[in-house]
């Protein structure tokens, strides 16, 4: 049951539905959280043949692509169990009330969420099963756009789910390393009110566009930021590297890797000792 798993917010997402949903309830922590548990109630109604709350849910020809994705031979069979949900990012800054049908929705604030879920894969080759030995962990992102007023104002806008291989090979660790992850890096504390500097690099690809680049920031504070932490804190960088290169859009790059590295000031010079977050 979806209702019953347990959902968190990225310190940045929780930030933001503190301070939007102070303006806007449809943007508050409440309101998305239940947009989210909706979306993925609706997705696994689906996976098991019942597509109708999809479809009334889901903008153009999002749940087509979400249950069947171009250029793969297999679909999540029916029972999957959702065991993470997870709020990743609110954009809250966009036009809360702009047209829902206008430009696929790239003016209105919008939703991510993460998923985890174990379950079979069913390949469109009936004579071909499954070999995991049980049940595995798949990785989904759903990306759900704020549509206007009403009791259920957002609707899925995109989707996908990867295969543990598929995971891997975009982000280079395995599925289920981002729970773990999440752990504070491991540094030695510093003394009170003395700041440190911590220089976050991520490689990002915006897949669509067959983009890939690095992005940069430095902090200022006094520990190491966590995982999640580190993730919110390069976004920005990445989103605005990513207008650079390909100008303004409705981009929705990956994170491939993210490096926090403490600078350390020796004979007059930074030594930066790398400390990888995972990825």
């Amino acid at each position: 049951m979806v209702a019953a798993v347990s959902l968190e917010f990225s310190p940045w997402a929780a930030e933001t539905t503190r301070l939007a949903g102070e303006r806007d309830s449809r943007l508050g922590a409440s309101a998305v959280a239940r947009a989210a548990r909706r979306a993925i109630a609706a997705w696994a109604m689906a996976v098991a043949g019942d597509d109708t709350m999809l479809t009334a849910m889901a903008q153009s020809d999002a749940a087509h692509w979400l249950l069947h994705p171009a250029m793969e031979h297999w679909q999540v069979a029916p029972g999957p169990r959702v065991t993470r949900i997870k709020i990743s990012r609110l954009d809250a800054d966009a036009d809360a009330d702009a047209d829902a049908d206008a430009d696929a929705g790239a003016d209105q604030p919008k939703l991510q969420v993460d998923v985890e879920f174990t379950g079979r894969r069913r390949f469109d080759d009936p004579s071909r099963i499954d070999a995991a030995d049980g049940d595995t962990l798949f990785i989904a992102r759903l990306d759900l756009t704020l549509s206007g007023i009403g009791p259920e104002p957002w609707l899925l806008s995109s989707g996908r789910r990867e295969s543990p291989e598929e995971y891997r090979q975009r982000t280079g660790s395995a599925a289920g390393a981002a729970a773990a992850a999440a752990a504070p890096v491991a540094v030695a504390p510093a003394p009170a009110g003395t700041p440190r500097v911590f220089r976050l690099i991520a490689g990002f690809a915006e897949h669509d566009e067959r983009f890939g680049s690095t992005a940069l920031v430095e902090v200022r504070r006094e520990t190491a930021p966590s995982r999640d932490e580190a993730e919110q804190l390069i976004w920005p960088a990445i989103d605005a590297e990513t207008t650079r290169a390909l100008g303004a859009g409705d981009w929705r790059p990956s994170l491939n890797w993210l490096d926090v590295i403490e600078l350390l000031e020796a004979g007059g010079g930074f030594v930066p000792p790398p400390e990888r977050t995972g990825n």
